[in-house]
């Protein structure tokens, strides 16, 4: 059962005290579970987005179906007592549209990684759920404890949304707060909940390496992401040595097909034009569904050790960041789609693209010409300045050859 006080005992510095405030950001207790699945079934709205949930692109399943479905899923759900009931109760959710949506899921370096330590993930963030969600999968499936994954408030303004979140080891970060003083207290709020959850509860943590998804494919780590995590350190330990026992593992998400990609270039491109973008209040859900049940052909997913050889003791937050840009670029995969847009682009004239060149190609002519008749499909519709941006980030997307 997750309970405030200490759990564990480890060295006594590293300890964080359970703050109060940490009832604003915090993950649900294994004793609030069964209360709020109550609630949630009984919730018209729940069942409703539940129902097209189990409908979204079921065209040969009839409703009958869809509604054993529903009422199974219900029933379950309202027996579930603990955290961990609930997320394998996801799990079984999530695997029918993992094995839909993706033709094949692999991954590597995971097995160099022990199932009794923990670990703070840190990632490139190509889609707002599937990511979080692929990377509980396979620690799930591979006998390491799952993830606490943090989450911008932004997308949390649902009642739903945010109490799902929270049952699912969910954290909050405060992305809403505008005011100096009260983010740098949110920081400071949120480094103090990643310390007790990584030494007080050796729990795995997930957080994205920057605010939102990357919608021009260019993947960055923010240092304040990094400079954040040290903020409420133990004044035993140097900023580099506590980094450090934070046990950082940078993972790689690579998507053959990504199925919000005209959405991420079309907002890049009004940004340009109009100097902002006003997002619709339905366009974070559309983009959940779309990232959830879009085709998103071979994805691959890399858990790099290498952090955790000691040698970021000594460095600066900004040289740590550069460290997990190098890592997560590295462990990229090249897709045959990746070769299709270089070569897009490298046969326009526009400058501004001319940097993009085709680099020697790991796939046949016939593979290349395949998926670059799929890309020509997706752009059929857009305008050329999306389409430019759509290529662009397919030929960002891996720069390197494996």
């Amino acid at each position: 059962m997750d309970t405030k006080p200490d759990e564990i005992s480890l060295e006594s510095d590293l300890m964080q005290p359970w703050l109060d405030e940490f009832d604003q950001i915090r993950a649900f207790f294994d004793e609030e579970v069964h209360a709020s699945v109550l609630r949630l079934c009984a919730d018209d709205s729940f069942v409703h987005l539940l129902t097209a949930f189990f409908a979204h692109d079921q065209s040969g399943i009839n409703t009958e179906n869809i509604n054993a479905t529903l009422q199974q899923t219900l029933s379950n759900l309202n027996r579930a007592q603990t955290i961990k009931e609930l997320q394998l109760l996801v799990n079984e959710i999530a695997t029918p549209i993992i094995n839909s949506s993706i033709s094949k899921l692999s991954f590597s370096g995971l097995d160099q990684l022990s199932p009794d330590q923990h670990y703070l993930f840190i990632s490139n963030h190509r889609d707002i759920l599937m990511d979080p969600l692929l990377l509980n999968f396979l620690l799930h499936h591979h006998q390491h404890k799952t993830a606490h994954c943090a989450i911008g408030d932004n997308l949390l303004q649902n009642n739903i949304a945010l109490e799902f979140a929270l049952l699912n080891k969910c954290f909050k970060i405060m992305r809403s707060i505008t005011s100096p003083r009260e983010m740098l207290k949110a920081m400071k709020l949120q480094s103090a909940y990643i310390r007790h959850l990584s030494f007080n509860r050796t729990s795995n943590i997930w957080i994205a390496q920057k605010e939102g998804r990357s919608k021009d494919n260019l993947d960055k780590t923010n240092p304040a992401l990094i400079k954040m995590l040290g903020l409420e350190k133990p004044k035993s330990y140097s900023f580099g040595e506590y980094i450090d026992r934070l046990n950082i593992v940078p993972v790689s998400f690579s998507y053959e097909w990504d199925p919000c990609d005209v959405d991420k270039a079309t907002e890049l491109e009004i940004t340009k034009q109009q100097g902002h973008y006003k997002k619709q209040a339905i366009e974070d859900l559309t983009a959940v569904k779309k990232g959830l049940f879009g085709s998103k052909g071979a994805v691959h997913v890399h858990f790099d050790s290498e952090l955790l050889n000691g040698k970021i003791k000594d460095l600066k937050h900004t040289e740590i960041a550069d460290s997990i840009d190098r890592s997560i670029a590295k462990n990229r995969l090249t897709f045959a789609v990746n070769q299709a847009a270089q070569l897009a682009l490298s046969t326009q004239s526009d400058t501004a693209f001319a940097k993009v060149l085709p680099t020697s190609s790991s796939f046949s002519k016939a593979e290349i010409e395949q998926a670059s008749a799929l890309l020509e499909h997706r752009l059929q519709e857009c305008s050329p300045e999306v389409r430019q941006r759509v290529l662009l980030n397919y030929a960002a997307h891996s720069p390197n050859d494996h």
